[in-house]
């Protein structure tokens, strides 16, 4: 979708930045389907933690397309741990999260690159994944195996 919007605008950066306010706007529709439960603030994309459909989704689509660099169940690998309540590339929002998984990183300076899953994903298996993620900090946080970011 990006690229669709880069070459109608013509400036990758501004295109990037609609097509994030595009997905994040359709994801909003996916979340006020479901039972909404998780937030990083008041302002963020509220994920579905308590529905364990979406969950399962998540997990599913997660071992398909992000295991394989992040290690099995986002505890990292050659990737970053994404289950560890702390996000490198990023800010800590689903949103933000939700927005590199569409639109990658491309800032080697970062420590390396991600490609772009938003053209073969759907906003929803974004969102299921991005849900997922959140569940299974939760759990890794509930059960003493990572310190709450939310409390440091």
């Amino acid at each position: 979708m990006s690229h669709l919007i880069t070459r109608r605008f013509g400036n990758p950066a501004g295109g990037l930045l609609l097509a994030l306010v595009v997905v994040i706007g359709l994801s909003l529709g996916v979340v006020q389907r479901a039972a909404a439960q998780y937030k990083a603030n008041e302002k963020d994309l509220e994920v579905p933690t308590n529905d364990l459909k979406v969950v399962e989704d998540g997990r599913a689509k997660y071992a398909q397309r992000c295991s394989f660099c992040h290690g099995g169940d986002g505890h990292g690998g050659k990737g970053p741990c994404l289950t560890c309540g702390k996000f490198r590339y990023t800010g800590n929002t689903n949103a933000e999260i939700f927005a590199t998984i569409a639109s990658g990183v491309s800032n080697r300076s970062l420590g390396g690159t991600m490609g772009a899953f938003g053209t073969t994903m759907t906003a929803e298996e974004i969102l299921s994944v991005v849900t997922f993620l959140r569940w299974e900090e939760v759990r890794r946080i509930s059960a003493g195996e990572i310190p709450d970011p939310h409390k440091e």
